[in-house]
């Protein structure tokens, strides 16, 4: 007998003896039928939460810097978070930030052309990119755990010794402005700028890059813009990976030591300070309409930051079962995306909702997306909403952490903040022992829909609709040039 001839054999054998099993002399299954338990009647122990403590140190020249051991893979990542973004940039030259960050990647160093530092990154399988945001700037370090040091001592010469190549920062600049024509292009990130335009209005974050302002960034303002922000004491890192803390340490001591360089950031004031409410219409010709609103919200840490984590969750931001999104979208049929969101920074907080939707449905969609957060300011939150908020954002939290490499980065990101290494510990508690007063004061003291930015855009058509219900929208006029 073949082989393949015995193992049909015995699987026939197999699949006989379970049926056998499983059926009684009449032929039928005996097995009692299976239901599947109600998600919402589930029953579970408590969650505990508690993620291993990165090891820290801090360098003569103020450099911090977080270290998590990780095995599982022969690679090693790094996030460096630096004190630099575009509410930084002086007036005038605004993208000064996120060129300076790009140019430093893609532009040399005094030892390395562009081309060789491309090509040398690739040979190891590398990636180091930065990320410039409002507030803050993000490199990320990719590499294998046998070229790890090689590709940080490449990370060391992009920060200490950039070159920012004449021809790259030409590059740079092109691209920047064709980014800046194409924005029309995309309605819905066109708006939110519009709508960050409004918001901050009066502060440096309220600024954004023109035409105008890219042409007259020069090689010297990216040499200022390094000299001013990209020093040790401005920076705070986070490495994981593949590699012994001691290891990990000596190569930092060794490869960042000696960098010993002074920044002079010219700090910038929290926004808010004179908040204008006002409604706004941005002509656009597009069969879609954007809607955004928005104002002033706790900062990151205060006492009504986790009070208001449970209303924009039931509000908006919780999904399918949120207030916003079950009215405007599935009741009604008045937009296709909808929902809210809460921005939070350690000195200031901007909670807004939004809704994509056709032109003729626009002036309604508004109407209930404010009614909504009329009622909440009124009457705050039901206890089943409250509960179902509060165990969604209890159960969610863990996946923030579920690599090291986010643990660590979480916990850096906790000291660029200023707030306390306790932070993440404390948050599940304060989530978990929230009442139902607390929600409704804090709902009825920073929720104010008619105290808020609004910005819709939409089609000449649409403003004609919007304006007979809403006399105060003032048509939006911008220049990129």
């Amino acid at each position: 007998m073949s082989k393949y001839s015995l193992t049909r054999i015995i699987i026939v054998f197999v699949i006989t003896f379970i049926f056998s099993y499983f059926l009684g002399q009449s032929g039928t299954l005996n097995a009692a039928p299976f239901t599947l338990p109600e998600p919402a009647k589930l029953t579970y122990g408590p969650l505990k939460f508690a993620p291993p403590q990165p090891f820290r140190f801090t360098l003569p020249n103020g450099l911090t810097v977080y270290i998590l051991e990780n095995h599982e893979l022969p690679v090693v990542k790094i996030t460096l978070i630096v004190k630099s973004g575009s509410m930084y940039d002086p007036p005038g030259k605004e993208g000064v930030s996120e060129l300076t960050a790009s140019l430093m990647r893609t532009g040399g160093t005094l030892k390395m052309t562009p081309q060789v530092l491309d090509e040398t990154l690739d040979y190891y399988a590398a990636n180091i990119e930065p990320v410039a945001a409002l507030e803050q700037t993000q490199w990320s370090v990719f590499a294998l755990k046998k070229d790890f040091e090689n590709v940080l001592g490449i990370f060391s010469q992009l920060f200490q010794e950039p070159l920012f190549d004449d021809s790259r920062l030409k590059l740079g600049k092109d691209l920047k402005s064709e980014e800046i024509r194409r924005l029309p292009d995309d309605p819905q990130n066109w708006a939110f700028k519009e709508f960050n335009r409004l918001l901050y209005h009066g502060n440096p974050r309220g600024r954004l890059p023109t035409l105008t302002t890219i042409k007259n960034i020069q090689k010297s303002d990216l040499v200022e813009c390094h000299r001013r922000h990209y020093s040790p004491g401005n920076m705070i890192m986070a490495l994981s990976g593949d590699i012994r803390r001691e290891a990990a340490e000596k190569l930092i001591r060794n490869t960042f030591g000696s960098w010993d360089t002074k920044g002079q950031i010219v700090p910038v004031t929290a926004p808010f300070k004179s908040f204008l409410p006002g409604s706004y219409y941005l002509v656009k010709e597009t069969p879609q309409t954007v809607i955004v609103t928005g104002r002033p919200a706790p900062p990151k840490g205060s006492d009504p930051y986790y009070a208001f984590n449970v209303i924009d969750f039931a509000l908006g931001s919780g999904g399918f079962r949120s207030r916003i999104f079950q009215e405007v979208r599935t009741n009604r049929g008045l937009a296709y995306s909808t929902g809210s969101f809460y921005r939070v920074r350690s000195d200031y907080g901007v909670f807004g909702a939004y809704a994509m939707t056709k032109s003729t449905s626009a002036p309604t969609a508004l109407q209930v997306i404010k009614d909504i957060i009329g009622n909440v300011k009124q009457d705050g939150l039901i206890p089943e909403e409250i509960d179902g908020a509060k165990k969604a954002i209890l159960n969610s939290f863990i996946f923030q952490f579920n690599s090291p490499h986010q643990i660590v980065t979480q916990q850096a990101l906790l000291a660029f903040d200023n707030l306390p290494d306790d932070f993440l510990r404390q948050y599940r508690q304060r989530i978990s022992s929230l009442t139902s007063a607390e929600i409704l004061r804090t709902a009825g003291n920073i929720l104010a829909p008619e105290d808020s930015i609004t910005l819709i855009l939409g089609s000449e058509a649409g403003y004609r609709q919007i304006k007979d219900k809403y006399p105060d929208f003032k048509i939006l006029l911008v220049n990129y040039d």
